[in-house]
């Protein structure tokens, strides 16, 4: 319970609270219980194949507006990442997918305006075709010469042409 109640708090509240060090009363404790404004943002994507297919969303919102990106959005309390995974994909393509495995992690820091933590697994397509969501503009899947032309273009995100170079997809 300690750990989620510290967690709660900015770290410099409790630091300089009037009370660090020894009892805490009530008026102490509200004053120290405001929100870390910049937590890091925990979240899952995933690279999805269709034989030799990979799907990517077209982001309609900041950030990477316009650009493509690996489908996925972020973990919800109590949510293991294969859940996320299905619910974000149902929620943002329209389809269902089979898990194989999580493939990587990556941060994403550019302070002040973000950090992310991003779980990235290996999945199948299911069933349905891609249909986009508020999210997503368009979603479809690309084989390797369509995400060459993408990538040639400055139309994938830098940050996924890295994780589809690792995946061994460009």
């Amino acid at each position: 319970m300690t750990s989620a109640i510290v967690d709660s708090f900015s770290v410099g509240s409790i630091k300089n609270s009037p009370n660090a060090g020894g009892p805490a009363n009530r008026s102490s404790i509200q004053e120290a219980a405001s929100p870390i404004k910049n937590k890091p943002r925990l979240g899952c994507a995933g690279v999805i194949r269709r034989g030799e297919g990979v799907l990517l969303g077209k982001r309609g919102k900041e950030p990477n507006r316009g650009l493509w990106v690996l489908p996925g959005g972020g973990v919800e309390f109590g949510e293991s990442f294969e859940n996320t995974l299905r619910r974000e994909i149902r929620e943002e393509a329209g389809i269902e997918i089979d898990i194989e495995s999580v493939f990587d992690v990556y941060q994403l820091i550019n302070p002040p305006y973000e950090h992310r933590v991003i779980v990235y697994l290996l999945a199948n397509h299911r069933a349905g075709e891609p249909v986009p969501s508020s999210d997503l503009s368009e979603v479809q899947f690309f084989d390797r010469e369509q995400l060459r032309e993408l990538e040639n273009s400055n139309l994938i995100s830098p940050f996924v042409v890295k994780v589809l170079q690792q995946a061994g997809l460009l």
